[in-house]
């Protein structure tokens, strides 16, 4: 389906008993801390492979949706 007014197309967030830690979405592209501890905690390396891990599942998303169109 097409995503619902002025939401991504895609979006992951990250949770800790029910706070969401991090963020990424389809129109930014970059996974972000939501919580002042994750961002001192992890350095740009965390944020960069999360956000490898986050457009690679983006991809998976869109070849399963695409399939389910099809069918």
């Amino acid at each position: 389906s097409e995503p619902g007014a002025g939401l991504p197309e895609f979006i992951t967030v990250g949770y800790v008993d029910e706070q969401p830690i991090a963020h990424y979405d389809s129109e930014r592209r970059r996974e972000e801390p939501r919580v002042k501890w994750m961002e001192q905690n992890e350095g740009p390396e965390y944020w960069d492979r999360q956000t490898q891990i986050a457009q690679g599942d983006q991809a998976t998303f869109q070849v399963n949706l695409a399939t389910l169109r099809q069918r």
